[in-house]
């Protein structure tokens, strides 16, 4: 077993080197930022559906019902059929503590419903109504933005622009020229929605406007540049 190990162990270190090796990349480095900030314009609600009982049929059938009326409420706000989702029911045995052990106590029966506003007007409007048909309460709700995909792309550029910038001044005060780029890593594409805090009971019972605040949009991009002959003075 011995000679394995450290065979195994020989191995492992050879490999690491050689990847080192590999992303040791000579040249000016250079990392660049871009930050694009927005108002969200969108919002993801999740709703929480809970019923407690003995029968799992009769269950289910609670939670269908009230899953219909949320359907149906939000079709008259002018919400798209696409952009409500209810997920499948979830029933669970409920268990309470016992001399002999935990015991079976009845079920507990859940199920979540997304609705996808496009108007941040409607929230207080779909909160108060999914409450009152049914709806145990509010298990999130996520601000967004509808053209994420364009702002990401515009921080992306400014990133670039950046990076670029940044390695023309740094060699320009080395008194070296500027190569050819040799490497480039981008950030991995991350969607960070904002998290709405809680509504306050005022709120949410006068359908108050409330400011959503902003998205800050951030990408960065790390890059290798080859240095050329040096600047004549």
């Amino acid at each position: 077993m011995r000679p394995q190990f450290s065979f195994l162990l020989i191995s492992l270190l050879a490999s690491s080197l050689s990847v080192y090796a590999a992303a040791d990349v000579r040249g000016l480095h250079v990392t660049g930022s871009g930050e694009v900030r927005a108002v969200p314009d969108m919002a993801r609600v999740n709703l929480e559906v809970r019923r407690e009982g003995e029968d799992a049929s009769a269950l289910k059938a609670q939670l269908d019902e009230v899953s219909r009326k949320v359907l149906e409420m939000a079709g008259n706000m002018g919400i798209k059929e696409r952009d409500v989702t209810a997920a499948a029911v979830s029933i669970r045995p409920r268990y309470r503590p016992s001399d002999e052990g935990a015991q079976v106590d009845g079920l507990t029966a859940t199920r979540s419903i997304q609705v996808v506003l496009k108007d941040l007007a409607d929230i207080g409007d779909l909160i108060n109504g999914a409450l009152e048909r049914g709806v145990n309460g509010i298990a999130g709700i996520h601000l967004d933005l509808s053209n994420r995909a364009e702002l990401e792309r515009k921080a992306l550029d400014l990133a670039i622009d950046d990076a670029k910038d940044e390695a023309l001044r740094v060699a320009r005060r080395f008194g070296v020229t500027l190569g050819e780029l040799l490497d480039a890593a981008v950030d991995q594409h991350q969607v960070r929605p904002l998290m709405m805090e809680a509504m306050t009971a005022r709120t949410a019972d006068s359908g108050t406007d409330f400011s959503p605040g902003e998205i800050s949009i951030r990408r960065s991009v790390r890059s290798t540049f080859a240095l050329a002959e040096s600047v004549s003075p």
